[in-house]
């Protein structure tokens, strides 16, 4: 286990207690016509490096597509190549160089973005000397190094991307669909399934992609089997204008990025509200978006043990209004993936649990009306993403310790 940071509980990220209760966020990006010069700068302040190219990012996925689980691979990798970048500038800081700790943390997620999409070279590129220009005028960076920050930033990143080049992402698939009832079956007989092998791809915190793997899901025609298809059937056949909408939105409002991008966007407006800086910043996103790939990993390691059927292969006459997945239903990986984001998150931000939980829900009972989901699946789905958030906040790094990449 020595490539996982440093065990130290740490639930809060060093914030204190967060007693703003608004659902709507503080918008930072300038400040409002007429305000103090203070003021503005107070705003400014709350825009970090992580934070904007955590957008940028989800930008760039909007353009070049992708599946989820390989979205939430990239903003893994570019968040840890964040926040050590952060850890690596302020240690020169403490040895009494200057490099700009936004210039480090910008210049990671540039490395990162350019190594996976040298296509994007001139947008990347153009971000980075806006950032250059922009953080030159904060306080906090008033006598900070912006190309000495890049420098370190890219080194970082070069050690990062070189630790993820060897996770085992780029195996290829040389197995068989399983027949017989209660199995899954692909799109077509020549359509082979989606990332089966994702599951085997190291973890960033698990011990092994099985730690939490779920019980196995009732047997095929079942008693427990047989109610929870007539769940969703009626679902299906009483599907109301507003359950539509809801299984409409959570399979493509997440828009992205799909579950990673949309919950980045989620923790970058929490951290702005409360004024994050920018190492408390790129730590929260480096332990959620780790959070979240490994749990992707663990719900696949499970989707291809089992190979579970979905509801609508049970009884054809189940119907189907959005996009049908190319893999296995159990465990709903939109569930493992929104609770381990979710998770996290309600545990830094205590005033937003509420509503974080409600996303959880609503996403997981989005897959039943869509007719996609038993209801066991989104359950199993739901505890592994949040025994996964659990482990992540348990094993995050405290102070000023690097995420450990041996």
């Amino acid at each position: 286990m020595s490539r996982r940071f440093p065990i130290a509980l740490a639930v809060v990220l060093g914030i204190a207690a967060c007693t703003d209760a608004s659902q709507a966020p503080i918008a930072p990006d300038a400040p409002r016509e007429g305000a103090s010069a203070t003021a503005g700068a107070v705003m400014a302040e709350r825009v970090t490096a992580a934070s904007l190219w955590n957008e940028r990012t989800r930008a760039i996925l909007g353009r070049r597509g992708g599946s989820s689980n390989n979205a939430a691979r990239l903003f893994a990798i570019l968040s840890v190549a964040q926040y050590n970048a952060v850890i690596a500038a302020e240690g020169a800081k403490a040895r009494g160089v200057h490099p700009s700790v936004a210039g480090a943390a910008a210049a990671a997620a540039a490395a990162v973005l350019m190594a996976r999409y040298p296509a994007e070279q001139n947008f990347i590129e153009s971000q980075l000397a806006t950032d250059a220009a922009y953080f030159a005028t904060l306080p906090s960076e008033r006598d900070a190094d912006f190309p000495a920050g890049v420098a370190v930033g890219r080194s970082v990143a070069a050690a990062v991307l070189a630790y993820a080049a060897t996770d085992g992402s780029d195996a290829a698939w040389t197995g068989t669909i399983p027949v017989g009832p209660g199995y899954w079956t692909s799109a077509t007989p020549t359509t082979p399934p989606q990332e089966p092998l994702w599951g085997a791809i190291r973890p960033w915190l698990l011990a092994s992609a099985d730690q939490f793997r779920p019980t196995p899901p009732p047997a095929f025609g079942s008693p427990e089997f047989m109610d929870a298809l007539a769940e969703v059937r009626l679902f299906s056949d009483t599907r109301t204008p507003e359950q539509l909408a809801i299984a409409q939105y959570w399979a493509s409002g997440y828009g992205p990025g799909g579950p990673a991008g949309y919950f980045g966007s989620v923790a970058r407006e929490l951290a702005m509200r409360i004024h994050l800086d920018e190492r408390k910043t790129a730590r929260l996103l480096a332990v959620m978006h780790m959070a979240i790939m490994d749990a992707s990993i663990a719900c696949y390691e499970a989707k291809y043990l089992y190979w579970y059927v979905r509801p609508h292969q049970a009884d054809l006459g189940i119907t189907i209004p959005v996009n049908r997945p190319n893999f296995p239903a159990y465990p709903s990986a939109h569930s493992c993936l929104s609770a381990a984001a979710a998770g996290v998150l309600a545990a830094q931000f205590p005033s937003e649990a509420r509503r974080l939980h409600a996303m959880v829900a609503e996403a997981g009972v989005s897959r039943l009306y869509a007719g996609l989901h038993f209801r066991f699946d989104v359950t199993a789905g739901q505890e592994l993403g949040y025994a996964v958030a659990e482990l992540a906040l348990r094993l995050a790094p405290a102070g000023h310790r690097a995420i450990a990449l041996d």
